[in-house]
């Protein structure tokens, strides 16, 4: 599978198998995530791996956390509870922090500006990691429904820095259709 055929048939997947995943394709999913391109090559990374008893005990968490936060933040409780269910059937969750920058604080223009580029960084290396781990056969969610929760994930994790997103990886046990995307046309403008 080359490139291009990775990113067409890259899919996010909601329903996996339970068949555990090898450390060693882990392992290759996260090296493909070091390779990313970052601003000034500061790899504002870190990946915490978690599988089994302890990946349910941090969903129970989130879970929790949801139905409390569900009405300050104003999220829709399926959306936040079928997330939840995801990562519980998925055998993987990956969090994946940014170690430049605390959870919580003010921030500098300077700040603020590093950020954004590390933010994109990260971006980056989880797309890497969504694109090896497609290579090798596995299903992947990139998920961003976890900041309701991120105290109670900094807080069971021992971390203080910056939650970015979790990815969930498995064995899909699905394979939904291609979504719809803009045409170019949408979504470019030239200048000449």
């Amino acid at each position: 599978m080359n490139v291009s055929q990775a990113i067409s048939a890259r899919r996010s997947i909601r329903k996996f198998h339970d068949t555990p995943v090898a450390r060693e394709l882990i392992e290759q999913v996260l090296q493909a995530a070091c390779l990313a391109p970052s601003g000034k090559n500061r790899q504002p990374w870190h990946f915490t791996v978690l599988q089994g008893a302890k990946k349910d005990t941090l969903v129970d968490a989130i879970e929790a956390a949801a139905a409390q936060n569900m009405t300050e933040l104003e999220l829709q409780a399926s959306g936040a509870l079928r997330t939840t269910k995801v990562m519980r059937e998925a055998p993987v969750c990956i969090y994946v922090h940014n170690p430049q920058f605390a959870l919580q604080g003010e921030h500098s223009k300077a700040d603020n500006y590093r950020m954004r580029v590390d933010t994109q960084s990260v971006g980056a290396a989880i797309q890497n990691m969504l694109l090896r781990a497609e290579e090798l056969g596995l299903g992947t969610l990139w998920i961003c429904n976890v900041f309701y929760a991120e105290r109670e994930i900094a807080a069971f994790l021992g971390r203080t820095d910056m939650l970015i997103a979790a990815v969930a990886i498995g064995y899909a046990d699905e394979s939904p259709a291609a979504r719809p995307r803009k045409p170019l046309s949408e979504v470019t403008t030239w200048l000449e």
